[in-house]
C-alpha cells in the first residue's frame, strides 16, 4: 500500500510553467558563450596556424616583436577566412565586439609564449592586432549607411594630420563634496568621448551626511590608462573623382601604433571600422541642437595602413639595405665629403662654388 501511495503521490499536480516575454537572460548567456568561443578561436589562430613547412607565422611574428617592445601583431584577414570563416565572417560584420576578443586573445598568447620574462617585464602589456585585408577597396563616395560598424577598406591621398594626442581607454572620477571614486571606467575607442554622470550615489549620502550637488565628478589624470591617437585627412584619389565635381573627404581616426605612419601627400588605402560621432561645434540657432538628434558624422577608425609605393605621385618607403649604410657611413667620414657632395649636383651648371 505505502509503495502504490508513493506511486501515485503528485499525478494531481499539473507543475508549473512560465514564459519570459522579453527573454532577456538566454540571449546574454548565449552572447556570453559566443563571445568565450570567439576568444578561444583567435588564440587557437595564432597558435596553430602554419604555412609550409610548419611555419607558424602568428605564433613567431608575436613572440619575436613582444620580446622587442613591439607590442602589436598584423593579420591578414585571408589567413583567418582560411583558418575559420565563420569566425572571419563574425570580425567583418561586427568588428568593434570582435576586435576586442582578437587583441585580448593576442595578449593571453603574448603572456604564453613569452614565459619567462626579465625582471621588472612581469606586468604584461595590451596588444594591438592590426589587420591587413586582400579584398578590392571602394572609394569614399561610395561608403553607404548599410556599411555602419562593419570593416571598409578606402583607399586616398593624405592630405591633413593632426599632431599626437591622448585619449583615455580607462578613467578615474571623484565626487568634489564626499570624495567618493570611481575606478576603472572603460572608455570606448574611437571619437565618441565619455559622458560624466550629473549625480554621485555612494554610500556616505546614506549616512546623514548631505546631499551632492549637480555634477560633481572631475577626472583624475594620475589614476588614467591613456594611449596615443591622430587624426588624419583622406582625400579620394584624382582618377575616383567624377569630371566636373570636387574631391570628397574623410576623417580618419587612428591611434596607438598607428600613429605618425603616413604623412600628408602619401597615397595609402586604409582598413577600419565605418563609423559615426556627433558633428563638432553648437549651432547659432536655438533649435538646431533638437532638429539634429539623430543626424552623426561619419569617420573611418583605422584598424592598418598599407602605402602605395609603386607609380606616379607614390611615396618610395623603401629601406636603406645596410650595404648602402656602410657605404654613407664611409662617405660620411671623409674630409672633402662636402666638395664630392657639391660637385655631383648638377654638374653640367659650374660657376661660383659658394653663393
Amino acid at each position: 500500500l505505502n509503495e502504490c501511495l508513493a506511486k501515485m503521490s503528485g499525478f494531481d499536480d499539473p507543475g508549473l510553467f512560465f514564459s519570459d516575454p522579453f527573454g532577456t537572460e538566454q540571449p546574454q548567456q548565449e552572447g556570453r558563450a559566443a563571445r568565450v568561443q570567439a576568444k578561444q578561436g583567435f588564440r587557437n589562430f595564432i597558435r596553430e596556424f602554419s604555412e609550409s613547412n610548419f611555419n607558424y607565422r602568428y605564433r613567431e611574428q608575436l613572440r619575436r616583436r613582444y620580446n622587442v617592445g613591439q607590442y602589436w601583431i598584423e593579420v591578414e584577414i585571408g589567413d583567418l577566412s582560411t583558418y575559420d570563416e565563420e569566425l572571419c565572417a563574425h570580425l567583418l560584420k561586427q568588428p568593434s565586439e570582435f576586435l576586442p576578443l582578437f587583441e585580448e586573445a593576442a595578449k593571453e598568447m603574448a603572456d604564453e609564449l613569452t614565459q619567462p620574462r626579465p625582471v621588472g617585464q612581469e606586468v604584461m602589456q595590451d596588444v594591438q592586432v592590426l589587420l591587413d585585408w586582400d579584398s578590392n577597396a571602394s572609394t569614399i563616395r561610395a561608403l553607404k549607411s548599410d556599411q555602419m560598424a562593419k570593416l571598409v577598406k578606402v583607399p586616398g591621398i593624405v592630405i591633413n594630420a593632426s599632431s599626437v594626442r591622448a585619449k583615455a581607454t580607462s578613467l578615474t572620477l571623484q565626487c568634489r563634496t564626499c570624495r567618493a571614486m570611481l575606478n576603472d571606467i572603460a572608455v570606448k575607442p574611437g571619437l565618441e568621448g565619455y559622458l560624466l554622470p550629473r549625480s554621485c550615489n555612494s554610500d556616505t549620502q546614506q549616512m546623514g551626511k548631505p546631499k551632492c550637488p549637480i555634477d560633481p565628478f572631475f577626472i583624475v589624470p594620475d589614476k588614467c590608462k591613456c594611449v596615443d591617437f591622430q587624426v588624419l585627412k583622406l582625400q579620394e584619389n584624382p582618377e575616383a573623382v567624377p569630371n566636373g565635381e570636387m574631391p570628397r573627404h574623410i576623417e580618419i581616426y587612428c591611434d596607438r601604433y598607428l600613429v605618425e605612419k603616413v604623412v600628408p601627400g602619401n597615397r595609402v588605402t586604409v582598413v577600419g571600422i565605418y563609423s559615426i560621432r556627433k558633428s563638432g561645434g553648437k549651432s547659432k540657432r536655438r533649435d538646431a541642437d533638437k532638429i539634429n538628434v539623430g543626424i552623426r558624422q561619419p569617420y573611418v577608425r583605422a584598424l592598418g595602413f598599407s602605402v602605395e609605393t609603386e607609380g606616379p605621385g607614390r611615396s618610395s618607403a623603401a629601406p636603406f639595405t645596410p650595404e648602402e649604410e656602410q657605404h654613407f657611413r664611409t662617405l660620411a667620414s671623409q674630409p672633402d665629403i662636402y666638395a664630392k657632395v657639391s660637385r655631383s649636383i648638377a654638374p653640367s651648371i659650374y660657376g661660383s662654388e659658394d653663393i
